[in-house]
């Protein structure tokens, strides 16, 4: 949402700060360059007794001047800066509520011999503390709240739109930030002080980077010393506040046309880094760059509270502004945004509204689509429990059923080994195939059922070896029947097509060939009519076997047929040509 307000209009702030000694300042910044769009100053007395405006309308009527002349349109936001009333530190545990520090604060303030009449009231924020870490320390500031009233009244009248009321000593701090010129120790995070030295008094703001550690005010009459009399009675009196602790730098920030910052930097008693900011007749130039001011002459006394009230939103966090509860009173976002037409001031209590109000609306979303979600699990669960009641009806029925009857549970493991013993015979008979096939034994055959069936025919060129291949296949299967079913002399028959059992070298004159069977069950096969051009003496003789077919058939009888090309031969002879 802020990005989106980044595109508007960002409204200027109207920072004003009544300093005595230098009167009722206005400036406005350009904070996308950091220079001042215009500056104004009118004479305004302070009473340091009572710690307050000495005259209400002689600040009314600058104030209005000073808005002619600068031409700040009404509505305008305003931030103010006052003389420093009474500022002070507290430590509380840290899960204190903001009630129970507002309460706390008030006690302490009363204490302070102006609010003994006046009823206080207080700005305050939270600054680092690394003494104790179940305690949280806060700073705070007090005015009169009579006097905050007064003011409330005044510019509400003149027509600006009051955002905070905050003490001198912090806008004077985040004047300097704006600045640049405490860069240096910010980065490096080093302890540094600020001497802020009014008409009658001064203080030493004790820093470490951008935290408050500690404070000190010291009253004097700087009026009533001669000129050497007073930079001395500055330089004893802080020497030793100062060098209690062990700072980097210091800062001398004079508001007074009685002291002159860069005077005083040479005679104080302080051998670190010094810097020296004035704002009174001393400065030969203004803080930061001006674009256009009611008076010149008055540009390089321009004060870095005036700086510090018209940039509040800053980096620099401490901002102690009384006026921070107030919904009226907010410091706000600061932007003006054009809605339908209409130009509509975007502040912290707007920004809060509208938060609200959206989260109130994604509630009700998140909320009803909850809601719905959780009614459609009801439904689904009531089907669930539906479906689960119709499957223990449908399993009772099952035990009914089977009621009386002995369960028979199932074995994987029982059932794996029978498989493996059925087929023990079978996988012997096929590692016969590989190893055991003797010399001059050639298999045509080769059939198998359920493992203990078999079929083996070939051709051999001896008997000798076809007896020696029976009884291997005997060894790798001893408990298995099979006979030699078969065998007869087929030298003068042997098939004219078949070129495999032509290529066998063979001198039929002294040698012969033989073919065989060995079974143990039997077996028929198809024969195919040859043409006439046959050899042998029988033209309807089977001349060659296309495969083997069971007696009895059987879907889960596996036939493999095995080519003669495709058996080794380990005879040693080479085919003949």
């Amino acid at each position: 949402m802020l990005n989106f307000l980044s595109q508007a209009n960002q409204k200027q702030i109207v920072g004003i700060a009544l300093n005595p000694g230098i009167g009722l300042e206005i400036a406005i910044l350009d904070k996308s360059n950091s220079t001042v769009v215009n500056y104004g100053r009118k004479k305004v007395d302070y009473n340091f007794s009572t710690r307050e405006i000495q005259d209400y309308v002689q600040f009314k009527t600058a104030l209005v001047e000073l808005m002619d002349l600068m031409k700040i349109q009404p509505k305008s936001l305003a931030y103010l800066v006052l003389p420093n009333v009474y500022f002070d530190f507290l430590e509380v545990p840290v899960a204190v509520t903001n009630t129970e520090i507002k309460t706390a604060i008030l006690s302490k303030a009363e204490e302070f011999y102006i609010f003994k009449r006046e009823e206080p009231i207080s700005g305050w924020c939270q600054i680092a503390s690394y003494e104790n870490t179940s305690q949280k320390k806060i700073a705070y500031s007090s005015f009169q709240k009579s006097a905050i009233e007064e003011l409330k009244e005044i510019l509400s009248d003149v027509g600006l739109q009051l955002t905070g009321i905050e003490t001198s000593y912090s806008a004077t701090l985040r004047g300097l930030y704006l600045t640049g010129q405490i860069d240096d120790v910010i980065l490096e995070n080093s302890p540094w002080t600020a001497m802020i030295v009014g008409t009658n008094s001064y203080a030493l703001l004790q820093m470490e980077g951008k935290n408050l550690l500690d404070y000190s005010e010291v009253p004097i009459a700087i009026r009533s010393f001669s000129t050497e009399e007073a930079y001395q009675a500055i330089v004893s009196s802080s020497a030793q506040l100062i060098n209690n602790h062990n700072i980097n730098a210091l800062y001398i920030i004079s508001q007074t046309d009685d002291i002159c910052a860069e005077v005083l930097k040479h005679q104080m008693q302080f051998d670190k880094e010094i810097h020296a900011i004035d704002s009174n007749k001393f400065s030969k130039k203004p803080l930061l760059e001006v674009v256009s001011t009611i008076d010149y002459s008055q540009v390089n006394s321009m004060t870095l509270s005036v700086l510090g009230a018209a940039h509040i939103k800053s980096n620099f966090d401490i901002i102690l502004n009384v006026l921070a509860d107030d919904p009226n009173a907010s410091m706000g976002v600061y932007f003006t945004a054009n809605i339908l037409g209409t130009p509509v001031d975007i502040t912290n209590d707007l920004v809060l509204k509208v938060s609200i109000m959206l989260s109130v609306i994604f509630f009700v979303i998140f909320g009803g689509i909850a809601l719905i979600c959780a009614t459609i699990d009801s439904k689904e669960q009531e089907k669930i429990a539906e479906l689960s009641s119709k499957l223990q009806k449908v399993n009772a029925e099952i035990l009914s059923e089977t009621d009386g009857k002995s369960k028979q549970e199932i074995d994987i493991s029982t059932i794996i080994d029978e498989i493996a013993a059925m087929n023990v015979s079978a996988i012997n008979f096929y590692d016969s195939i590989a190893t055991d096939i003797p010399k001059n034994v050639w298999l045509t055959q080769y059939y198998n059922t359920t493992g203990d069936k078999i079929v083996v025919r070939g051709v051999a060129q001896s008997i000798i070896d076809i007896y020696e291949y029976y009884k291997n296949l005997r060894i790798v299967s001893p408990k298995s029947d099979i006979k030699l079913t078969e065998l007869k002399v087929i030298t003068e028959d042997l098939p004219q097509e078949n070129k495999y059992l032509s290529d066998i070298a063979i001198n039929k004159d002294t040698e012969r060939l033989y073919s065989f069977e060995i079974a143990n069950t039997q077996i028929q096969y198809e024969t195919a009519q040859k043409d006439k051009n046959v050899r042998g003496k029988n033209a309807n003789a089977p001349q060659q076997i296309d495969y083997l077919q069971p007696l009895q058939e059987n879907e889960n009888e596996i036939i493999i047929k095995t080519p003669l090309n495709n058996i080794e031969n380990t005879s040693g002879m080479k085919p003949a040509k």
